[in-house]
């Protein structure tokens, strides 16, 4: 009788126990499911807060459409040099450091998984063949020592990017081309400016030229905000800065001197006006 009491007193005490777990599992459901709700709530309002303002987002989608109408701004200059068989004085430099600059950047965007900017780069890279093409097609035979130290350069730049990309891990490998990638930025887009000396003595601007330093400057704008506010990558913002600085200095040039041939012209015709009156 004792065992039989003692066993129904143990199945009392399972049920009682097995009771209260229920009851207490059931009430502690709507509060998992309130957790829940809120949590998902407050990750709504946050991806909302993270979510860029519309200007920013548009910023975002022109950036790369500018960087092809930047790398296509040279096209005329070069259609021009290829119908006179003259690259009159031109730099060469603009064009290799587009060539060494496309293929920097579109290695870039490929190991930090930026497609705008791989393909945008992509399309700079055949571009900047193109005109680099013309260009020593045209030039005189003088200047064939100098192209071939051109050629050797962009060789050297595309070895070099490939060993560290198939050398280091991706996250090293994105840092050293990034950093790399800033030099050769701001080469591009201060390259111009490599005829200063030359402007300034002739006081011709005839030498840079204006169709690339227009794209340049707005290529530039776009990419710096793009990298400050949205990205938050040095690597991009921080050459987008120095090329636009260089770029303004370019346009303040082109304002000041013109091409030479039809400031004179200006300067001339408002010496007859003067001496008439």
């Amino acid at each position: 009788m004792k065992a039989k009491s003692l066993t129904r007193i143990n199945i009392l005490i399972v049920v009682s126990v097995l009771c209260w777990y229920g009851r207490a599992a059931s009430a502690a459901l709507p509060k998992s499911t309130t957790i829940r709700a809120s949590t998902t709530k407050e990750k709504s309002v946050s991806t909302e807060l993270k979510q860029p303002p519309k200007w920013l987002e548009a910023c975002n989608q022109l950036a790369p459409c500018t960087n092809i109408l930047c790398s296509l701004a040279p096209l005329s200059t070069i259609l021009h040099v290829s119908r006179s068989k003259s690259v009159g004085s031109l730099p060469l430099l603009p064009y290799s450091s587009m060539i060494a600059n496309g293929f920097v950047w579109a290695l870039y965007g490929h190991l930090a998984h930026l497609p705008n900017v791989k393909y945008a780069n992509m399309v700079g890279i055949m571009l900047g063949s193109y005109y680099f093409k013309e260009w020593t097609a045209a030039a005189a035979a003088s200047v064939s020592g100098a192209i071939i130290y051109h050629k050797l350069a962009i060789t050297w730049i595309v070895l070099m990017n490939f060993f560290v990309a198939a050398r280091f891990p991706r996250k090293v490998a994105t840092e050293i081309v990034g950093k790399e990638g800033v030099f050769v930025f701001v080469l591009l887009f201060a390259s111009p400016l490599s005829a200063l000396k030359e402007v300034i003595a002739n006081k011709s601007a005839a030498a840079i030229p204006l169709p690339f330093t227009v794209a340049s400057t707005i290529n530039c704008s776009l990419w710096s905000v793009v990298g400050l506010l949205l990205m938050n990558d040095f690597n991009i913002y921080f050459p987008s800065i120095l090329g636009l600085l260089c770029a303004m200095i370019q346009l303040f040039l082109k304002g000041i001197y013109g091409d030479g041939v039809g400031s004179i012209k200006r300067q001339n015709s408002f010496e007859m006006m003067g001496q008439i009156a």
